[in-house]
């Protein structure tokens, strides 16, 4: 019998690790460097890069375990390199992260790392390597009452290139959770504009032509406005975070959607008809739904 509890022993201390659970997709193409040397972020915003999405990961507190070493943060960086290697992902992006004795409600306090993270296989060239390589994405927010001008597009297209330019921007929410119900509260929602993978030609740079992208920030805070007015009018309160998420791309879309008809319609400023009739309505609409909120004109 004291052979047997010296063995059950063994085996906890040796063998207890992170509980992992996965959700993975399909493993990317292997490419030609079979060197598996991933990169791993945290928190970082990959919008606008060619990343293809392979899965998700979540490590967790081991259901039995005798030695804080098995999950640690080294032990769960480790496991998670080796499932990027598996999957043929060059990117690992943690999205949340519990160091050990941290308070991070609603999960319980535990002497282990826990961490949730994805992974992707993304195109490295002249675009992504800088984002990457920086702490922080070069964005401008409506909140921050800038004007954008040509200077903020960073990437420059040729002059050989069927569009002139390419605006790239996206709906940012936040929110405050009951901490009663859980459900989600008080939403917040502006347009984002993001410099670094906003593209236009050199020629086409003129002071006439910034009322286009003056516009096209105007409409994707539009779009942030109704995404922020529907969430905080709707009964019951939404608890479930897929669903949010859901219904924020959902509203990235048919912002998307409406920029490309910009494009068809205003025939990058061609058309000063269409152009004005934008205007005129993306500016009614914003008026009445941003009553009441400071003043945030552009400067």
């Amino acid at each position: 019998m004291r052979k047997l509890l010296l063995l059950v022993s063994v085996a906890l201390l040796a063998g207890c690790s992170h509980k992992i659970s996965t959700n993975f997709q399909s493993a990317a193409p292997a490419p030609a460097d079979t060197i598996c040397n991933p990169e791993i972020l945290k928190k970082s915003d990959l919008f606008g890069l060619n990343a293809q999405y392979l899965g998700s990961i979540t490590l967790d507190e081991p259901i039995v375990y005798m030695r804080r070493k098995v999950c640690s943060e080294e032990a769960a960086i480790e496991i998670l390199k080796s499932k990027a290697c598996n999957l043929n992902a060059n990117l690992i992006n943690i999205t949340l992260e519990i160091k050990p004795g941290e308070d991070a409600p609603p999960y319980p306090r535990s002497a282990c790392y826990r961490c949730i993270a994805n992974y992707y296989y993304v195109e490295i060239n002249e675009t992504s390597k800088p984002i990457l390589k920086e702490d922080a994405r070069k964005t401008i927010s409506w909140e921050d009452k800038t004007k954008i001008t040509w200077d903020n597009f960073m990437i420059e297209l040729p002059e050989t290139s069927e569009i002139p330019y390419e605006f790239s921007s996206r709906i940012y929410l936040s929110w405050r959770m009951s901490p009663w119900t859980g459900a989600f509260k008080d939403y917040k929602a502006q347009g984002t504009f993001y410099c670094d993978i906003s593209k236009a030609k050199r020629s086409f740079r003129t002071a006439e032509n910034e009322k286009q992208i003056e516009l096209l920030f105007s409409l994707t805070h539009l779009y942030a406005k109704r995404l922020e007015q529907d969430l905080n009018s709707r009964k019951p309160k939404i608890s479930n975070k897929r669903k949010l998420y859901g219904i924020v791309n959902m509203y990235d879309m048919d912002m998307k959607n409406a920029v490309t008809r910009f494009y068809e319609e205003t025939e990058y400023g061609e058309n000063k008809a269409a152009l004005q009739k934008w205007e005129d309505e993306i500016n009614t609409e914003l008026k009445q739904l941003t009553v009441g909120e400071p003043d945030t004109k552009r400067k």
